[in-house]
């Protein structure tokens, strides 16, 4: 079985060459850097039998109890430092931000992002840093009106005519999906959806068979240079993928609001990336043009879209299943609601600060249910230190979000839903606790967190105001998590509403 490796045969002494360069490649990094302790794992596989997908957040928060806040994991041969205390997390983010700003392109997310031009994974470089800035300034444009209230106030209306028609339980996945939805789009493009349209439904399911189909990567992100003589049919889905979406719907809005762009009429957030880049051009010269391509406002588009998109669904539907969960919490909120909105009209941004305890009820919800445990993973773009280790350039480093929620030393009774956490002695929203991190921070925090922040308030009142939220007797909220490295969502569950207004 074993006689093509004969002694002096090409292949055998390839073999022996191969593991005798990457004994004394490990033998060199081992010596000129320190990576942090970690579990023991086997030669050329490292930790990969040990790790369980679906629980690789727990499973690290176990190691960082006997190994420290900062461990080293095995991806096969290649070295995968996560951190899971605040103190070593703000290093990364915030301390040693630029040092940590780097992504790692992996030849899927290429083809997604055509080649690094987004935002969310690209890595960091003078290129990217103008590219966020523009991004970030149309955002603050586009949310300086009443544009989000209003797309939210469509939205919520054209659902609640629907769930108002129903009758008995229902899952209400497919209500929230289209309201985020509804949002998103009508931010991103403009238009008037209603709860059947198919557009809002297209992009969003190709997103979302795209993402299953693709899990934690192709095959050809594991294995260097394989797309090149063998394409996985995930790695073809990937393809179909951004030929129809970021090439075809995305592309299509962008000529369209092109043509029709008018600086003193922007109509929606792709005009505000459009004034933005031209203001850009006016500023600092035609030669930034070159460095912001339409390609880079698809992929700017598109991090907006389904990055949004992704974590509101499981947020709110999360949100609602501990309301469920918890009634006397979810009387409380409607009793402010009341108290502070009435019954007569939709809450709007402006009740945000007289409506602190439902704030404080969707932070708390946030916190218990990571909708991100590991965020976008980091890279050092230079050799650089954490704890006191010394790490070179090229490293994949992860902060642990779910630990930074989990951590008993952090919060009091760390398992028990309890809003008041996040409040004052009079009852108003206080300083953010330290632990609380779901957008991130630092150089890499989430472009659209303050979009993303009075989006999900005003959503989630909105629905609480509406209905009164429950399971049929004898039923219980099934509060298990499931999913794992891409992202975590409570399992599909059916609820009955009782309507308040």
């Amino acid at each position: 079985m074993l006689e093509f490796l004969v002694p002096g045969s090409i292949t055998s002494t390839c073999i022996v060459g191969l593991v005798a360069g990457l004994i004394v490649y490990w033998a060199i990094q081992k010596w000129k850097y320190k990576y942090p302790p970690g579990p023991t794992g086997l030669p050329l596989l490292g930790n990969a039998l040990q790790i369980d997908q679906s629980k690789l957040h727990e499973q690290a928060f176990e190691w960082s109890k006997k190994y420290g806040p900062v461990i080293t994991i095995g991806t096969g041969p290649i070295p995968v430092v996560i951190v899971n205390t605040i103190e070593t997390a703000m290093e990364v983010l915030v301390k040693r931000s630029t040092d940590f700003a780097g992504r790692q392109l992996v030849p899927s997310l290429d083809v997604l992002t055509y080649g690094g031009k987004d935002i969310a994974v690209a890595s960091y470089s003078p290129a990217w840093k103008l590219h966020r800035k523009i991004s970030a300034k149309a955002l603050r444009h586009y949310m300086q009106g009443d544009a989000l209230q209003n797309r939210v106030h469509d939205a919520v209306e054209t659902a609640f005519f629907e769930i108002d028609q129903l009758s008995g339980e229902f899952d209400p996945s497919e209500y929230i999906t289209f309201i985020v939805g509804n949002i998103l789009t009508g931010l991103c493009f403009g238009g008037k959806y209603n709860f059947k349209d198919k557009e809002v439904k297209y992009i969003i399911e190709k997103e979302e068979n795209m993402l299953k189909e693709l899990g934690i990567g192709a095959l050809e992100d594991f294995i260097p240079g394989l797309k090149y003589v063998y394409k996985s049919n995930t790695f073809k889905n990937v393809e179909k993928f951004v030929k129809d979406v970021p090439d075809g719907y995305i592309t299509n809005k962008l000529r369209e609001a092109e043509k029709t762009f008018d600086k003193d009429n922007v109509r929606h957030f792709t005009d505000t990336l459009i004034l933005a880049r031209m203001e850009a051009g006016e500023e600092e010269g035609a030669e930034i043009l070159k460095s912001l391509t339409d390609q880079h406002l698809v992929q700017t588009l598109s991090d907006i879209f389904f990055a949004g998109t992704d974590t509101s669904k499981s947020t709110l539907k999360g949100a609602i299943l501990h309301m469920v969960a918890f009634p006397d919490i979810q009387d409380k909120v409607q009793e402010e609601i009341d108290r502070a909105v009435g019954r007569e009209r939709l809450p709007g941004i402006n009740d945000r600060p007289n409506l602190s305890y439902t704030e404080a009820v969707l932070h708390e919800s946030m916190r218990v249910g990571s909708v991100v445990p590991l965020g976008v993973p980091h890279m050092t773009i230079c050799d650089t230190e954490i704890a006191g280790y010394r790490i070179p350039k090229g490293t994949t480093v992860i902060v642990n979000h779910w630990a930074l929620h989990h951590d008993p030393d952090a919060w009091d009774d760390v398992d028990r839903f309890i809003p008041e956490r996040y409040l004052d002695e009079n009852g108003k929203l206080g300083p953010k606790p330290k632990n609380w991190l779901p957008f991130s921070a630092g150089k890499r925090a989430c472009l659209g967190e303050f979009v993303a922040k009075p989006e999900l308030h005003l959503l989630f009142a909105c629905l609480m105001q509406r209905y009164k939220w429950r399971m049929i007797s004898g039923k219980c909220p099934d509060l298990t998590e499931v999913g794992g490295i891409n992202g975590l969502s409570y399992k599909s569950y059916k609820v009955i509403v009782e309507k308040r207004i």
